[in-house]
């Protein structure tokens, strides 16, 4: 009788036990413990008390690694994939000091995917029944526990960063949204439309028209290596600094390249580039001096459908430190000339037979529409290129500028 109420008691202890590591483990999580608290917890209330104290636990986090490790010699092997825990009868593994032998494999699964397994065993041989297989319901209680609390935690925390990285790319959409105009004031001499569509929430494309003085008007279109916040934010120094030098010394080409490309080199330090073309309008004389920084060749159609591509400049901004040569080019405007300007985004889209829009297309389209206004132009151009591609998806950012002198 006496015998009995022993094992009762030893018996309710344990339960008491289980209990308490339970919600122990649970209070950790609240508390939001690090992984390793944890991790900690989980060992102790299976080691210190139950006597289990071989463990292995592998997780899944878009590979297989080793989350813990008790009562093992030497180094265990990396796991890359799950059938290796499908060996039948006592599993073993080969660490640097030889096998490694466990009672049980406990699969801790999800939806029907492995989340973990768990290998348990003694570090002694013992007699009697094996406390892996006096406590397994627990133990697999425990490991699903800590399994999808520590799921749960790399969740929240991807989901946080995500949340962070949603933000921020909504910050720098605003601001590049800022920097691209949408709207153009009426001008004597030029009319002027623009569209601008990013591939992904943010690009790095870039476009403007601006008056210097009543005497020159300045036209602007860059794009930036890479996508993303930092191009914005580059293409946003790039913007300052280019209102700025043009409204400095509007007529010096080359000196207003060599300064852009060293404010370029100082702020993306040679990990990005730009490639920029800049024209300058003299209403008086109808002259248009241009440079191109390794740009796509805006277009100049005149009225009677010849049209020719603006290639004279030099390398993109940020590519070297002192650029090799420039060269800058002049244009005599005539009147109901158009001026396209543009990113790859357009030329470069492909078909669903990889064939390239290219600007020959391009360029038909422009001169059969001569004489018709900007938005015109535009829309057939942004058409035609939607048409083309089909199916396949956007190439880059798209960046179009379209200017019809008057």
């Amino acid at each position: 009788m006496a015998h009995s109420v022993q094992r009762l008691e030893q018996r309710l202890e344990v339960q008491d036990y289980k209990l308490s590591a339970l919600l122990e483990v649970t209070r950790g999580i609240n508390s939001r413990a690090t992984d390793q608290q944890l991790l900690e917890m989980y060992r102790e209330s299976l080691s210190e008390f139950l006597g289990i104290n071989r463990l292995v636990l592998y997780a899944f986090d878009e590979e297989w690694r080793c989350l813990l490790k008790t009562g093992v010699d030497g180094d265990i092997p990396e796991i890359t994939d799950a059938s290796f825990f499908d060996q039948e009868g006592r599993i073993s593994l080969n660490s640097t000091k030889g096998v490694q032998q466990f009672d049980v494999v406990i699969p801790v699964t999800h939806d029907g995917l492995p989340l973990a397994y768990l290998l348990a065993g003694e570090t002694s041989e013992g007699r009697g029944v094996s406390p892996v297989v006096k406590h397994l319901n627990f133990i697999q209680t425990l490991t699903n526990v800590l399994v999808v609390a520590l799921q749960n935690k790399r969740l929240e925390e991807e989901r946080v960063i995500q949340e962070a990285t949603r933000r921020e790319l909504e910050l720098a959409a605003d601001m590049q949204t800022l920097l691209v105009p949408t709207e153009w004031p009426a001008d004597t001499d030029v009319d002027v439309t623009a569209y601008y569509q990013p591939h992904h929430e943010v690009g790095g494309d870039y476009y403007d028209v601006f008056s210097v003085d009543e005497e020159r008007l300045v036209f602007c279109m860059a794009d930036v290596s890479g996508k993303g916040i930092a191009a914005a934010f580059l293409m946003s120094n790039f913007q300052a600094n280019v209102r700025a030098i043009f409204q400095y010394e509007p007529d010096d080409l080359e000196g207003t390249v060599m300064r852009l490309n060293k404010r370029v080199m100082e702020n993306a330090r040679g990990e990005k580039y730009i490639t920029m073309f800049a024209g300058v309008y003299y209403r008086t004389t109808r002259e248009f001096r241009y440079v191109n920084c390794g740009h796509n060749p805006p277009v100049l159609t005149a009225a009677d459908g010849t049209s020719n591509q603006l290639m004279l400049g030099s390398v993109g901004l940020g590519m070297f430190h002192d650029i090799p040569s420039i060269e800058s080019g002049v244009e005599k405007v005539q009147r109901g000339s158009t001026l396209v300007c543009y990113t790859d985004g357009l030329v470069e889209q492909e078909n669903e037979e990889g064939i390239p829009f290219g600007m020959q297309r391009m360029e038909d389209i422009i001169c059969e529409r001569r004489g018709m206004p900007v938005t015109t132009i535009q829309a057939a151009l942004l058409d035609e290129v939607e048409t083309f591609r089909g199916d396949e998806p956007r190439f880059d950012d798209t960046a179009l500028l379209v200017a019809r002198f008057k």
